[in-house]
Order: C-alpha cells, then structure tokens, then sequence
C-alpha cells in the first residue's frame, strides 16, 4: 500500500525571537542559574523524594506555572514539524499491507513487524535527515550487541512515533501513527523492517 511518511523534526527556526538589551552578559546567566537553584533545591527534592504524594509532585515556577515533574512543556512541542516522504508499507509475509490490516491492529491495539520501502525521489531534505539520525543510533547501540547482548541493545533500542497518511476504500485520507517503532533490520538504504508497538489513528498530521 503506498503512503506518505512523516518523521518529526525539530524546527528552531523562529523568526519571533529577540535578544532584549537587558539579555544576561557574561557570567550572568551563570548566576542566575545558581541562584534559582538555590531558591527551588529543596522543593524539587523534596517532590522527587515523595514520589507518591501528588502534591508535592508538582513545582510552581515564578511565572505562576505549574509545572509535572517528568512532564514536557508545551514551549518544546511547539518547535516539533514533520517532513514527509513517499513510500510504500508491507506486512511481515512482505505481502503490501492494506487498510483492513492496519484497521485490524488497531482495533487489537497490539505490536506488529512492517517493512518500509522508502521513495527516496520523494523525500523533503528534514526527512532525509532525522531518518540518517535514526539509522546513526541504531547503528551505535547494536556496535554494544557482542558486549552486552541482544536484549540490552533492545531494549535501548532508539524509537520514533512514524506518522502516514493513506486512502481508504472510500478514498478518503486517513492519518495514523505507528507509535514507539524500532528499527530491527536494514535491508538496503531504502528498504528498513520495523517494529511497531502499536497504531493510533489520528485527525491530521
């Protein structure tokens, strides 16, 4: 089944940014940092030691915000685009998957093998780029495989949350998310074997 492939990217160009006059100079930042440690040391350990009183599970910062300890902030997720590329999906038998395989691991909510055969006329340069960053740390961890064995080096397995997009029977265009996939096998540079740990649908990329 042919479909479009996003991978996320992190997007630091922000034409909004500014840097105030007032901005730290040398060795103020420093201070800065030391001196709001200081004033927050104890109740960012004592919320880390009481783990499981909710309460004191959270950290008001001097904005006013609360803020979960282990939780991301939106400010990250707003500088987090997606770069897409052509391709085509097969199951693991390397039969073309279809819509009523994905739709049935859905429903089962359950882990499944897809091999990825990437257009690579197709894709936009971000997505060449966090796919050679990907294929990097798999490359790196699984150099430890010898030393530490097999379930160590899956267990540290990089993942990535694969976005696609593809029509339906209705030739409609439905979005879903292959969550948490690892890389298992690359079998040429545009053909990979992922592990899947399952698929959500969503409304939009």
């Amino acid at each position: 089944m042919r479909v479009t492939l996003y991978l996320p990217y992190y997007d630091y160009n922000d034409d909004v940014f500014n840097v105030n006059d007032k901005y730290y100079g040398d060795g103020e930042y420093a201070n800065a940092i030391a001196d709001e440690f200081n004033k927050n040391k104890d109740i960012v350990y004592n919320s880390m030691l009481d783990y499981n009183n909710g309460a004191r599970n959270a950290f008001v910062g001097p904005d006013g915000q609360t803020y979960k300890l282990g939780q991301k902030t939106s400010q990250s997720e707003d500088k987090v685009a997606y770069s897409s590329c052509e391709g085509v999906i097969y199951n693991e038998d390397g039969e073309t998957d279809n819509v009523d395989l994905l739709i049935e691991h859905f429903a089962k909510q359950e882990s499944f093998v897809e091999m990825v055969e990437f257009d690579m006329d197709t894709p936009e340069e971000e997505f060449e780029t966090e796919l050679s960053l990907w294929t990097k740390e798999h490359v790196n961890i699984n150099k430890y495989k010898p030393l530490r064995g097999e379930e160590w080096a899956w267990g540290n397995e990089p993942k990535r949350n694969v976005k696609i997009s593809f029509k339906n029977k209705a030739d409609e265009t439905i979005y879903a998310v292959l969550e948490d996939c690892k890389i298992m096998d690359i079998v040429d540079r545009n053909m990979y074997i992922l592990f899947v740990d399952k698929i959500s649908l969503v409304d939009n990329i």
